[in-house]
């Protein structure tokens, strides 16, 4: 009943019947995990951190291994979370994604450009199935040109703003930005 509940998005009710299940069953690590993904979607981090390492703890699995790493991602910590991307995939390499998000944390956590390509192409040669590929592949072409700058964390133009136009307003601003001073 948890997981139909669980899939039904009524976390609340989820909850409770895998917390009840736990009572009963401490040694249930899907519950341990379904319980990781609504403390992940409630944004409770530190207690889906916790669930997802009892859930690895009880039978190691690379969906968790991946889904910790989310957490850590939410939580800004860029290099905990790449480090627990490859966990998942060295446990379970049909986790293609795990290369995508890695490029992803290496872009907006940590704003490196050769790590970011590096984790995309990887992803791409695997999953050329993927729907976005072409916005990835376009992404990393973006990222190749050395006049494209990153903007730094806190910038008032996004990473999306930055990377649909090019890296044009970027360069721009940074000469206005010079002139005012």
């Amino acid at each position: 009943k948890a997981t139909k509940y669980f899939f039904q998005k009524k976390f609340e009710m989820a909850e409770l019947l895998f917390r009840e299940e736990l009572k009963t069953n401490p040694e249930n690590q899907l519950a341990y995990s379904y319980l990781g993904d609504i403390m992940l979607e409630k944004q409770q981090y530190d207690a889906a951190i916790e669930l997802y390492k009892k859930a690895i703890d009880l039978k190691p699995s690379g969906e968790d291994k991946f889904r910790l790493g989310q957490a850590y991602y939410y939580k800004s910590l860029g290099n905990v979370a790449i480090s627990h991307y490859l966990d998942a995939v060295r446990t379970d390499p049909k986790l293609k994604y795990s290369y995508y998000q890695i490029g992803l944390t290496y872009l907006v956590l940590l704003r490196d450009k050769d790590n970011t390509i590096s984790n995309w192409e990887t992803y791409l040669r695997m999953a050329p199935e993927d729907p976005q590929y072409e916005k990835i592949r376009r992404a990393i072409e973006i990222l190749r040109d050395p006049n494209f700058i990153l903007p730094p964390v806190g910038s008032d133009i996004s990473l999306e703003e930055a990377l649909h136009l090019g890296g044009v307003v970027l360069q721009k601003t940074e000469r206005t930005d010079t002139s005012k001073s």
